[in-house]
């Protein structure tokens, strides 16, 4: 249907039977026949999405060697990946990443920070993206939480080749306005990216 190609299609059927019950006073004798009306209901739901992937599973800053907190005001460290799409199917939806992960605004600007895990405090993780053909720019992902489809036909099939497919992002380390209380230690967040077709 529509040239798309759909990986499941799951239905969902009812039964309803309805019956009828006379009072004994009223009842005839009848011919024999059916006591009961069978309706099916089906409906089959339209699939689609994209797999996502990350050019690193892990980036670790400074190599694992301690950074100095001066740096870290005066050139924050950064590193770059990029979100790849792939297997992209589907039709008459918008494409949106969702960006889940524990985040703070301790620190001024929303930052990415499991603090259950970090023995340090005062800095964060600061996630962004320019953008490309397929998804708009946003430069604090930790803020929205999201990245959203830039001016998307819902009439255009959803594939490989109507999508741009590889989508750059930068993480900086950061304290935010590093006016937040900092303590040294060891700093862990971690981000999901959710490819969303709704």
């Amino acid at each position: 249907m529509y040239g798309k190609k759909i990986s499941r299609r799951p239905s969902a059927v009812m039964t309803a039977v309805f019956m009828f019950v006379l009072p004994f006073c009223c009842l005839r004798p009848a011919w024999a026949g059916s006591a009961s009306a069978v309706l099916n209901f089906s409906a089959v739901f339209v699939g689609g999405g994209c797999d996502i992937s990350t050019s690193d599973a892990e980036i670790i800053f400074g190599g694992g060697d301690p950074i100095i907190p001066s740096d870290i005001i005066s050139s924050p460290p950064q590193a770059s990946f990029n979100l790849t799409l792939s297997s992209c199917s589907g039709y008459g939806l918008t494409p949106k990443i969702n960006v889940a992960g524990e985040s703070t605004t301790l620190f001024g600007p929303a930052l990415f920070r499991s603090s259950a895990d970090s023995a340090s405090d005062g800095y964060g993780i600061l996630l962004a993206t320019a953008g490309n053909e397929s998804f708009s720019e946003n430069t604090n992902l930790a803020a929205s939480k999201v990245i959203t489809a830039k001016s998307w036909d819902t009439g255009t099939t959803l594939s490989s080749s109507t999508l741009d497919t590889t989508l750059p992002v930068t993480a900086t380390l950061t304290c935010g306005d590093c006016t937040y209380s900092r303590r040294s230690g060891d700093l862990i967040a971690t981000v999901t990216f959710d490819f969303v077709y709704d």
